[in-house]
C-alpha cells in the first residue's frame, strides 16, 4: 500500500506558483474593461504587477490577489451603504 505525501505550502510559496495573468483575463475575471482595470492598476486601486520599464508598462495580474480584493471591496462597501441609508 502506497500512501500519498501531501506537501504543505505557505501563501507566499503559492503565490510564486500562481502564474500571472494578462489584463484581459483579469479585466474578464472582474466584469471590468480591460480600460478601467488598467486605470485601476494605474492608480494603485487593483492589485497589479506592472513589467518593463518605461511609461508603456505591460500589467500582469494574479486572480487569488483580485479575489481578495474583491472580498475585501465587497466587504467594505457593504457597510459603507449601510451607514449612508436613511432608515425611516
Amino acid at each position: 500500500m502506497q500512501r500519498e505525501t501531501v506537501a504543505t505550502v505557505t501563501f507566499g510559496q503559492a503565490a510564486s506558483l500562481e502564474p500571472f495573468v494578462s489584463a484581459e483575463r483579469a479585466a474578464e475575471f472582474l466584469a471590468l474593461s480591460r480600460k478601467t482595470l488598467l486605470a485601476l492598476a494605474r492608480k494603485g486601486y487593483v492589485p497589479g504587477h506592472p513589467v518593463g520599464q518605461g511609461m508603456r508598462k505591460v500589467w500582469k495580474f494574479r486572480l487569488s490577489e483580485l479575489d481578495s480584493w474583491m472580498k475585501i471591496e465587497i466587504t467594505s462597501n457593504s457597510h459603507r451603504g449601510r451607514n449612508e441609508r436613511k432608515i425611516s
